[in-house]
């Protein structure tokens, strides 16, 4: 796949400024908003419904946590590639 061939630094790098947009904070942000309302404003007996409201929730906290995770293996991969460079990580030139 594609998320398999790129560099952990550059996906680290899109998923923070992702993460940062303002149109994709408040998107995010009024999902969450309008699941929630909708899970409070639900009729009383309807679970199922109640449940996917606040399935959605989970759904958008998980892509959040993703984002993180991509933007923490990115910057993991800047700092052992700066190792490299460095020759601080124990590796020899040929």
């Amino acid at each position: 796949s594609l998320m398999e061939e790129r560099n952990p630094l550059y996906t680290g790098q899109d998923a923070k400024r992702l993460k940062e947009d303002p149109v994709l904070i408040d998107a995010f942000a009024a999902l969450e908003k309008a699941f929630l309302d909708q899970a409070v404003i639900c009729e009383r007996n309807d679970d199922d419904a109640r449940y996917r409201c606040i399935v959605g929730v989970q759904v958008l906290r998980m892509i959040n946590k993703h984002f993180d995770k991509l933007i923490f293996d990115g910057k993991s991969a800047s700092k052992i590639a700066q190792a490299i460079a460095n020759n601080k990580a124990g590796w020899e030139q040929g």
